[in-house]
């Protein structure tokens, strides 16, 4: 697996990062896997769809410049093996040290880390993205994601749909995809452009610069309705195409480069998770119970005990005439 950055701005991005610690060389494939998603090298005229080789020698048709994207054109930095992976995909170590790796991404593409990630350690993400020109650096707006395998799939296909059935959207319209974009979370996976990452909140959109950690309560599974359980494996994406969210970046019309620093840390105290609905509960109960027990020791304050004191009787006016007039006889 190529390294595809020198070392030099390794060190800057690690430093505006904050990200520090032992590192270990990357063994691809091993612990850490590079995906990617470019442009399919699709044309298109009067609505017909054709692929390079379609077009006799004899046609005049030629691809305008306005369809044809810059992997058709040999200019995006992904390698073949990247987004054309050999099946079935090599089972990965848990992730127990920390690694630097970069990665380039073309205009317009998705490049995309996988990992195998442990619930006996918290990890911890870094990702800084920078366009490179002249050997001189600049930082660069995008999209980091943390997806499981099951959303990574997801989130695939409407890369695909979006960049390969320009008819599906025209039809489907701009208004009603930015309508199902604003949907809440919990219904987004039931749209046609729906899709979400990791717990709903590793999204970092519109940033050159994202820090984040993970820590799993167990093993991350996904089950289906139809029964079976399957392993999830993590998904690091760097997007740089103009996704269905409405607050995503748009296209930055420039390769970006991407370092990726990942330092897992083991975890002393590791909690079962059927600890949080009990102390959830207990909280609930001590909230319910404070009233009763205010009202109680409010009831019974000033009350002393009856076997210490002495019982005394408040005289009444009657009472107390009547002695008056056995005093004087």
């Amino acid at each position: 697996m190529p390294l595809l950055v020198s070392g030099q701005w390794s060190i800057k991005a690690q430093a505006a990062t904050g990200c520090s610690g032992e590192v270990e060389p990357v063994r691809w494939n091993e612990t850490v896997h590079r995906h990617a998603m470019v442009p399919n090298e699709v044309w298109f005229f009067d609505d017909e769809m054709f692929a390079p080789g379609d077009l006799g020698d004899g046609d005049e048709k030629e691809p305008p410049a306005e369809q044809t994207d810059s992997s058709s054109e040999g200019q995006g930095p992904e390698e073949s093996w990247m987004y054309n992976p050999t099946w079935p995909l090599p089972a990965l170590e848990p992730l127990t040290s920390g690694h630097y790796m970069s990665m380039e991404i073309g205009n317009d593409s998705v490049g995309a880390l996988r990992f195998n990630l442990s619930s006996d350690y918290r990890t911890t993400f870094c990702v800084t993205l920078q366009s490179i020109e002249d050997g001189v650096s600049t930082p660069v707006e995008g999209d980091v994601y943390l997806l499981t395998t099951s959303q990574y799939r997801l989130y695939e296909e409407i890369y695909d749909i979006s960049h390969n059935s320009y008819s599906f959207w025209d039809d489907f319209g701009v208004d009603e995809l930015n309508a199902l974009s604003d949907i809440p979370p919990e219904w987004r996976s039931f749209s046609p452009a729906g899709w979400q990452t990791y717990r709903d909140v590793h999204q970092y959109e519109q940033t050159s610069e994202v820090t984040f950690s993970v820590s799993m309560d167990g093993p991350e599974l996904y089950s289906s309705l139809f029964g079976g359980s399957e392993w999830q494996d993590f998904y690091l994406v760097v997007d740089t195409w103009d996704n269905t969210h409405d607050g995503d970046a748009p296209a930055p019309e420039t390769n970006v480069v991407a370092d990726v620093t990942v330092m897992p840390t083991e975890r002393t105290l590791i909690l079962p998770p059927w600890t949080v609905p009990l102390v959830f509960f207990g909280a609930m109960a001590a909230l319910i119970a404070t009233p009763f027990i205010l009202n109680s020791r409010y009831m019974n304050a000033g009350m002393g005990d009856s076997n210490d004191e002495a019982t005394t009787t408040v005289p009444l006016m009657e009472q107390r005439a009547m002695d008056v007039h056995a005093e004087d006889e």
